[in-house]
């Protein structure tokens, strides 16, 4: 004997979306990320300025893309003499931050931080605090070294197959940048 079952009392026991409500989310995903419209689901708004625009390609020319001598992949963790640069990202909870201290010896010359939203990845937080020191260096006449304990941002930065915007725009300020 055979007993029938409901479609959608399968669905909710497997954890599948109905599939008016899975149209809905792919809908609003493509007005807000691929359009860049601001759109709204299960009374949720999206407003794609919140979200970072993914890029398709490089902005560098293969020929120019010479970042590997700026940017080390080494695990080594020895400060220069002079202007060290630590960067840090971080998310607890709903906060998520990110700031960077410029040292000399062991004395601190200046801290920043600033808050992010709650919607940003650590990932985010990092690479923003990678850029935002490099874009503090840039406006310095003098050699100094930036560090960062994420080993996944330093490679999407020397990347030239990145699709990270954030990456690609670090990585024309430390080609750009001669310090």
């Amino acid at each position: 004997a055979y007993s029938t079952t409901p479609t959608a009392a399968l669905q909710v026991i497997e954890g599948i979306l109905l599939l008016h409500i899975k149209a809905e989310q792919e809908a609003a995903y493509v007005r807000t990320a691929r359009l860049r419209k601001t759109s709204n689901c299960n009374n949720i708004n999206f407003n794609p300025n919140n979200y970072e625009d993914g890029t398709t390609s490089t902005k560098l020319h293969p020929a120019i893309f010479q970042l590997e001598d700026r940017i080390s992949l080494k695990k080594q963790f020895l400060p220069v003499p002079g202007l060290n640069i630590y960067t840090d990202g971080s998310k607890i909870e709903d906060k998520t931050g990110r700031a960077f201290c410029v040292m000399e010896e062991d004395i601190t010359k200046f801290e920043w931080m600033a808050q992010l939203s709650p919607f940003n990845t650590v990932f985010q937080a990092e690479l923003l605090a990678i850029q935002e020191a490099c874009l503090w260096v840039s406006k310095t006449d003098q050699q100094i070294k930036v560090w960062s304990d994420s080993e996944s941002n330093l490679h999407s930065i020397a990347s030239i197959d990145t699709k990270s915007p954030i990456a690609q725009q670090t990585g024309n300020i430390t080609k750009i940048n001669k310090h």
